[in-house]
Parts: C-alpha cells; sequence; structure tokens
C-alpha cells in the first residue's frame, strides 16, 4: 500500500480523510511494515465502507487486514439506524464460517434462552466449519489437483452435494482459470490433502445448507 495516501497519527493508527462520496474518513491500525504491505485493495474497500448510508465516526481496519469479497477482511464499522445505516448479511463474504444470514423466525428471546446451549451444540455439529487438522478422506496428487480443479464440482461427484448446490453458490464454487500446478509444494504439505479434502466437502454442504435455509424463509435484509 502507497503510505503517501495515507495521514500518519501516531506509531500505530493511519488516517485516509473523506473524499469522493466518503461520509467518514477510513482509519487503519497497525505500525508501519504491515500497513506497507497490505495490498491496495484493502484500503479500496474500507473507502466504500465509509461510503455506506448512516456509518458512524470512521471506518476502521485492524493490523491484519486484507481484501475479501466487500468489508476488507479485518474491518470494523458501525451504523446508526436512525441515520438509514445499513444492515449487511454478507458484508465480507459468504465463505465457510465466515458468511452470516438472517432468518425470521418469530421466536423471542425468552423462548431461547433456556435452550441456548442445546442450539449452539446443534448448530456446531450441523454446520461444517473446518474444525480440526485432518480429515476421513485423503488424496493422492493426482485427486487433489482435480479437486483444486474443480473446486466445489469435485465435492458435488463424489457425493457430498448436487448440481443444485453448485447453483447456490458464488461461481459455482469454482473461479475460473484454477490451476492446480500453481499450488507449491509447501502448501499442499502444509494444508494436507485431506485437509483440502475436508474443506471443499465443508464448503460444499455448508453453504448449500445455508443457501437452502434462505429460500425456505426470506430474510428480511439490506445488503450493503
Amino acid at each position: 500500500m502507497d503510505l503517501s495516501n495515507l495521514e500518519r497519527v501516531s506509531e500505530t493508527e493511519w488516517r485516509f480523510e473523506p473524499r469522493v462520496g466518503m461520509r467518514v474518513p477510513a482509519v487503519l491500525y497497525g505500525s508501519e511494515t504491515p500497513i506497507a504491505e497490505m495490498d491496495d485493495k484493502v484500503l479500496e474497500q474500507i473507502r466504500k465502507v465509509a461510503c455506506l448510508p448512516g456509518i458512524v465516526e470512521a471506518a476502521y481496519t485492524m493490523p491484519d487486514a486484507h481484501w475479501s469479497y466487500g468489508f476488507p477482511i479485518g474491518g470494523v464499522a458501525a451504523f446508526d439506524p436512525q441515520e438509514g445505516g445499513v444492515v449487511s448479511a454478507g458484508g465480507l463474504g459468504f465463505d465457510i464460517s465466515c458468511g452470516v444470514r438472517t432468518l425470521l423466525t418469530g421466536l423471542k428471546r425468552a423462548d431461547l434462552e433456556p435452550q441456548k446451549e442445546k442450539l449452539a451444540d446443534e448448530l456446531s455439529r450441523s454446520i461444517p466449519a473446518g474444525l480440526g487438522s485432518t480429515g476421513r478422506i485423503t488424496l493422492d496428487e493426482i485427486e487433489m489437483d482435480r479437486m483444486l480443479g474443480a473446486g466445489a464440482r469435485w465435492a458435488a461427484e463424489q457425493g457430498y452435494g448436487s448440481a443444485e448446490d453448485l447453483t447456490r453458490i458464488e461461481e459455482s464454487g469454482c473461479m475460473p482459470g484454477a490451476v492446480p500446478k500453481a499450488v507449491s509444494e509447501r502448501a499442499r504439505a502444509t494444508g494436507s490433502a485431506a485437509r483440502w479434502a475436508r474443506s471443499a466437502r465443508a464448503t460444499t454442504t455448508s453453504k448449500s445448507r445455508r443457501s437452502r435455509q434462505s429460500s425456505m424463509r426470506r430474510p428480511r435484509q439490506r445488503s450493503a
């Protein structure tokens, strides 16, 4: 990131003053080295957050910020409903355990309070979240390349989803131009074949489950 675009407030605070539609400044936290190493997309995205209706005081980023789908990962913002503040159910994106869904159930807090521990346990059991370092699936190099190249389609072909599920996933679960061989040996070794496979499986099942829930009960949702 070009630091000349930012005003240095302190050793760990950097400020981008409002311009071109921004309602509030963007404030980035971090020492000089991590801020300089951030992708320019981080500043671009947090500037867009600062343009949203009802935003309060400033749009912030944490020292580990990196660019994402809408907000940068590590981005923080508060919105005042009395000033037309927005509600975004997917500000950061819709990846596994990152997306948020809003469902109108009609339940009150008093209804959930006695059941909250059981509810949390059931949500944890039902929604794959990539916990742990190993999985039940192991892949050889050939099959790993197939999985890396096909993304969620590979998972569906293995029986962990359906063709209909793919239509509910951004870019059908696979970005165009994927080159499996571009994944380094170090990354393969660090991630392990089982972890890559579990991730593909969890992404498909989690996204399709949440999408089906959303389609059954249309949320009242305003998106950024």
